[in-house]
């Protein structure tokens, strides 16, 4: 039960959201994590502004890649096919978030990643996608890589009176991904997260390589592969690239789960978990392209 009186609107547009912030409150977007913490009591706003009416969910196919809503949930991002041709890391990282299909059908990617929950699946999961975040405000609407969303444990960029209206993703199609998340059961938030994306010319070699680490530090940590560029990856490579990764966390996050010491010490193996799926499904893309 929540124990404060609040007033509540749901606005048909998102110009319509930004006034009804411009009166205060808090936005309201799949619920899972705002109704709980006022039934707790952590949160008592004046008014909930409510973004189910304002045309911000679905999945758009783009010239260049995917046109997200920030009131998609993970259902759609699991049932569509723009996603599976263009950005399936999301959708695998889709299919392996924590709960089952009521909060698949009930979350939202956008909800998630304004809450910046560092042990959420998806801020590393759009930030190896590239995503760009699209906000709207008092001052009108601006674009902001979605790296530069996550400001800090539960702290996101947006300014106030600021709605996140969805994201810009580019095309991942031809692209290896893989996704890997270690965590102490199915019902239970991640303790590390990765990322990655591997791109494969016609010799076999490396002409790109994207790997981001969640759950580990505050924020996601992106990891620089820039060395894995023109080789034939091995073994070898990707244990070199999981090294890279797990001395990339120079910060690490703990909370109940795990300790920062812990985080730091999976961080390799997961990272290189995440790596030998990209390569895999690279080289599984360039078998099915070759017959």
């Amino acid at each position: 039960m929540i124990p404060e009186r609040f007033g509540y609107v749901a606005p048909t547009d998102l110009a319509g959201c930004v006034a009804a912030l411009a009166e205060g409150g808090r936005v309201l977007a799949g619920g899972t994590w705002v109704l709980p913490e006022m039934g707790r009591g952590e949160s008592a706003p004046a008014q909930l502004v409510d973004l189910r009416r304002a045309g911000l969910g679905g999945v758009t196919a783009t010239g260049g890649g995917l046109r997200i809503g920030a009131m998609c949930t993970y259902a759609e991002l699991l049932d569509s096919d723009a996603v599976a041709a263009h950005a399936p890391l999301l959708r695998t990282m889709a299919d392996q978030i924590t709960g089952g299909w009521a909060l698949r059908n009930q979350a939202t990617v956008g909800g998630s990643a304004v809450a910046a929950r560092p042990q959420s699946d998806v801020p590393a999961a759009l930030v190896a996608s590239a995503a760009v975040a699209r906000i709207a405000g008092p001052a009108g609407e601006r674009e902001l890589p979605v790296a530069e969303l996550f400001a800090g444990a539960m702290r996101s960029a947006l300014g106030p009176g600021e709605v996140l209206a969805g994201f810009d993703v580019p095309s991942a199609a031809g692209t290896g991904h893989g996704y890997v998340k270690l965590k102490r059961g199915w019902s239970s938030w991640p303790i590390a997260t990765a990322a990655a994306l591997v791109r494969l010319d016609a010799a076999g070699a490396c002409t790109a390589a994207t790997l981001v680490l969640g759950a580990v530090s505050a924020v996601p940590v992106p990891v620089d592969l820039s060395a894995l560029t023109g080789q034939v990856l091995d073994t070898d490579a990707v244990r070199a690239a999981a090294d890279t990764a797990a001395a990339a966390v120079v910060q690490p996050w703990g909370d109940v789960l795990a300790p920062p010491s812990y985080r730091a010490a999976v961080a390799g193996p997961v990272a290189r978990r995440a790596l030998s799926a990209a390569l895999s499904s690279a080289l599984s893309d360039a078998r099915e392209e070759s017959r």
